[in-house]
C-alpha cells in the first residue's frame, strides 16, 4: 500500500511552465514598439525563408532583421 502525503495549499497552487518558445514571444523590444510590415514574396522564397529561420532557431522577424543588418554593413564596406 503507497503511503500517503499531507498536502498544503502551496502543494496545490498551478504552476504554469515557461516554455522557451513562450519567452521568445517577448523578445527584446516590447512589441508596442513594433510596426507591422506587409508585403508578398514568391512562394519559393517564403518557403526558403521560413525553412532557414527554423533551421536557426530564429524568429522571422529576427531573420530579417539579420539579413538587413548585413546587408546595411556591406553597403558600407562598399563606400568607403
Amino acid at each position: 500500500m503507497a503511503k500517503t502525503q499531507a498536502l498544503n495549499g502551496t502543494d496545490l497552487t498551478p504552476v504554469k511552465p515557461h516554455s522557451q518558445s513562450a519567452t521568445r514571444q517577448r523578445g527584446v523590444v516590447p512589441s508596442a514598439e513594433l510596426v507591422p510590415m506587409q508585403f508578398k514574396m514568391p512562394r519559393e522564397f517564403v518557403r526558403a525563408f521560413k525553412v532557414t529561420a527554423a533551421s536557426n532557431d530564429m524568429k522571422f522577424n529576427e531573420l530579417l532583421k539579420a539579413c538587413f543588418d548585413a546587408f546595411m554593413k556591406s553597403q558600407q564596406q562598399v563606400s568607403c
